[in-house]
């Protein structure tokens, strides 16, 4: 019985039903659906599991990500269709079919449909297949091969459209390698399900492909079914195509040598532009070298000359960019051959870096180039520039320091800079256009935005040091913020997917892009020439511009080997390297490396659990925190203090050493500290919102640990409640300096507490054994809830004070506390803060509503 419903299984998913199938608006304009452009999109899926999919559809424009969702309201022969009507005129628009709200796409690079004069435009998707058809009668639905990966040498893993017989394989199934047929050893079912009939299957080969062959067409096929190019995937992480050496344009005064790892390339044509600009150039064929390496020298001096490359791969032409671009042109357009000694200036080569004993000695100030530099009512001359950020001497409203010179007043230790390598969706130099960054292209290059003139290839290159210079001839340590969990774009707009082709990228087995990052892609940092071009790229960033550390976007996806690799080499730069991330994905990814994972490196991670302690869920406005009255948020205000170890009798918590967590209570996501507290106590006066900034980052800066401080949080920067402002403009997210002087007690409150805690070691304990053996939390009676108390040891860590003693008062009203055997030294009440005693105090202490308290006595 169970033989007999396989065979019917089979023979009714063979039985293709055939169609002529037929324009929908044959004829018409757009006038005729009451619009201006009209598209029509037809769709098949071959299970007919049409429920949640819908289109997205936008205008074409160069940076434009504007768009909305249409559902296929229509049921045809076909599939499903969707008539989109738009009530302005567009030459082109782009699409993508997608599960509900970006669950996963169908394909996951954007496509774009020319609209004809008529302002009508109808096209027919099948899933899964990146061209679409325009001709209604060059429709076929009969069974395919919808993906076909060499994931070794020796084994092809292909996914049907309908159901095959693995037992039947003999005399059906056809590898082809350059045109000639090889052997086959097996064909079995790739699912672990318990029948012979399957969608998914295993191709086992005789023999493995010979390395070189992995540039011929490889094809698969099976009687029954249209056949498939195979895609090389997996198998490139054979140690035959590792390439140890320097890729990309290395420059020589004498000569340039282009070297650029393509395997599956049949050739590869060097580009060379006889200017920036022009349209010209000279098409000069490249070598294959071995481990799937292509190379040419060019004899002559080729500063600032630019260039691109051509692959043949796949039946395909593909042209781009050098992933590997140390300069580029405007918009990233071209890449350009560099002399980088020519991008120093006058002390850059021989200027010392600040240096620290440790990153916990480290406080962090989270900055973006624009947003620091933009506002007009400063005296800063370069606004939104790179430059900006190195001016000395500029000032704000009632005469208050801005840019540099703030950073220098605050007292703060490093700043963590939004991304700055080159990103794709801003048009480079045009006013008003903003971007946080987290749209990568780019890696090697420093994005143009932010340079006086994103034409010329030297000036972002340039003003880029000179700003790490003045940081660092400040005092600050630099950290830039790098996003190598994704890319902007896909297939024809990434040199990864230009370059190797579908190598660079995690898919699934049909070969769409997974998209555990929530953005659309997920790089393959797990792949060997992946991670070899991560840990190359962040090596080239502090040697070639002296930066100190990185903060990575999303390293919970990474996979543990490359952040373990990273690691290992970066610290053998610099051992003082500070190193982060975020410990989790886009929603509902699987996590690679999260908290825990981190033990015994020198990797620290964000601790969200010790932020939403302090202010309540991210993601709900209304949510409550410790430092605005919340109930039963003690202990894990405790765990936070001790820097997230295993401490006596709390619950252990996911840090080994306190140099792995990164205290923070807000950054640029979600909503400012300042706005996320009003929206949850929204009856709140100014002076009890000033109170809770004041006692959240207390609570940060008196914890053991890294210390993390979204920038402008010292005079409660506010972007109106905005919690995702990446597209706001500047207006919204940049630093309104009018509230430095509104909120000049405050700022100075922060001032005075970095202080502290920078003249202070018993706040910055260098090991777990320390901090166990130092801290001491006090047993208070039950009408404290809502208050932690400890003292800390100082002289475990050659503190000058001997014993300290720290008190969060959470309450939203005075509370009444009973010191311990004193007397005590008052070096702050919860208003100001001072390196020495405001005054002796013993007994009963009177704490005011949401404050953060610090005694200390001397032996």
């Amino acid at each position: 019985m169970k033989r007999l419903l396989m065979v019917i299984l089979v023979i009714t998913l063979f039985v293709t039903p055939f169609f002529a199938y037929d324009y929908f608006a044959p004829d018409k304009t757009a006038s005729d659906f009451g619009g201006k452009t009209v598209l029509i999109v037809n769709y098949h899926r071959y299970k007919d599991d049409y429920g949640g999919w819908n289109l997205w559809v936008w205008p074409h424009e160069p940076v434009s990500m504007q768009g909305q969702s249409y559902q296929f309201t229509q049921e045809t022969e076909f599939g499903r269709r969707a008539v989109v009507v738009l009530p302005e005129a567009h030459t082109k628009l782009g699409f993508i079919v997608r599960l509900r709200e970006w669950e996963m796409k169908d394909v996951t690079p954007d496509r774009f449909v020319d609209i004809p004069e008529s302002g009508v435009a109808e096209i027919w998707v099948l899933e899964g297949e990146m061209e679409y058809l325009t001709d209604p009668s060059q429709i076929d639905l009969s069974p395919r091969i919808k993906a076909a990966f060499l994931d070794r040498l020796d084994e092809i893993y292909c996914l049907l459209s309908t159901p095959f017989d693995t037992r039947m394989w003999r005399e059906k199934v056809q590898v082809k390698v350059g045109g000639a047929e090889i052997a086959l050893r097996n064909v079995e079912k790739a699912d672990p399900v318990d029948i012979s009939v399957t969608s998914y299957i295993k191709i086992s080969l005789e023999e493995p492909i010979d390395p070189s062959g992995v540039s011929e067409s490889i094809q698969v096929s099976i009687d029954g079914y249209i056949d498939r190019t195979v895609i090389v995937r997996k198998a490139l992480d054979d140690d035959v195509f590792y390439y140890e050496g320097e890729l990309g344009a290395i420059y020589e005064p004498e000569r340039t040598t282009f070297r650029i790892w393509s395997p599956v390339s049949s050739r590869v044509y060097l580009l060379l532009f006889d200017t920036l600009y022009g349209a010209t150039y000279e098409v000069i064929p490249m070598t294959r070298c071995d481990k799937g390496i292509w190379e040419i020298v060019v004899e002559g001096d080729l500063h600032l000359t630019a260039y691109k490359y051509r692959f043949f791969s796949y039946g395909e032409v593909r042209e781009t960019v050098d992933m590997y671009s140390r300069a580029v042109t405007h918009n990233s357009q071209r890449s350009v051959v560099v002399d980088l000694g020519k991008t120093g200036f006058e002390g850059w080569e021989d200027y010392k870096k600040p240096r620290s004993d440790s990153p916990l000695d480290a406080i962090i100030y989270e900055i973006h180039v624009g947003d620091i530099t933009a506002d007009e009512s400063t005296t800063i001359t370069h606004k939104g520039k790179y430059l900006g950020l190195a001016e000395r001497g500029a000032s704000g409203p009632g005469g208050v320091s801005v840019g540099l010179d703030h950073l220098i007043e605050l007292g703060i230790t490093h700043v963590h800079i939004m991304p700055i390598s080159d990103f794709f969706y801003v048009n480079e130099g045009e006013p008003g256009a903003y971007g946080w960054g987290y749209d990568p292209h780019l890696y090697w290059v420093p994005e143009g935005h932010y340079s006086t003139d994103p034409r010329d290839p030297l000036s972002r290159i340039v003003e880029t040091k000179k700003m790490i210079k003045a940081l660092h001839e400040a005092g600050i340590g630099v950290i830039l913020d790098v996003v190598y969990n994704h890319t902007a774009q896909t297939g024809e707009n990434s040199p990864f997917d230009q370059t190797v082709p579908h190598y660079f990228y995690r898919t699934d087995r049909a070969g769409a892009y997974t998209n555990h990052s929530g953005v659309g892609n997920d790089v393959a940092t797990e792949r060997p020439m992946m991670r070899k071009f991560i840990v190359d790229s962040l090596r080239y960033w502090m040697e070639e511009y002296n930066v100190d550390g990185f903060r990575f976007d999303l390293i919970g996806i990474f996979d543990k080997e490359t952040v373990l690799e990273i690691d290992r080499t970066l610290t053998e730069i610099d051992p003082g390297v500070i190193l982060y991330g975020e410990p989790w994905g886009g929603f509902g990814a699987e996590v690679t490396f999260g908290k825990g994972d981190q033990k015994n490196t020198n990797i620290a991670l964000f601790n969200d659990g010790f932020r939403d302690a302090i202010r309540g869920s991210v993601f709900e406005h209304t949510a409550r925190g410790f430092a605005l009255g919340m109930r039963a948020r003690e202990t894990r205000i405790k765990r936070g203090v001790v820097g997230s170890i295993e401490y006596d009798y709390l619950i252990s918590d996911f840090a080994g050493n306190p140099r792995e967590t990164v205290n923070y209570v807000s950054s640029h996501d979600n909503q400012t500290l300042w706005d996320k507290n009003y929206s949850a106590w929204p009856e709140a006066t100014t002076e009890q919102l000033k109170a809770a900034q004041r006692l959240s980052n207390a609570i940060i800066l008196l914890s053991q640990g890294i210390p993390f401080l979204h920038g402008g949080v010292d005079f409660c920067r506010t972007k109106d409640g905005n919690e995702n402002s990446y597209d706001a403009g500047v207006e919204i997210n940049k630093f309104d300096w009018t509230r430095k002087a509104e909120f000049l007690d405050v700022f100075e409150y922060y001032r005075d507490l970095i202080s502290l805690r920078k003249h202070h070691p018993a706040f910055r304990m260098r090991c777990s054994e320390d901090i166990v053996n130092s801290i001491r939390f006090l047993d208070l009676p039950r009408e404290l809830r809502q208050v932690v108390a400890y003292t800390i040891d100082g002289r475990a860590s050659g503190d000058e004070w001997s014993e300290i003693l720290i008190i969060f008062n959470g309450n939203p009203e005075s509370v009444v506390f009973e010191l311990p055997e004193g007397p005590w030294q008052m070096a702050s009440d919860g208003h100001v803060v001072s390196l020495e005693s405001l005054g002796e105090y013993s007994g009963k202490l009177e704490l005011s509503a949401t404050s953060a308290y610090i005694l200390f006595r001397s032996e």
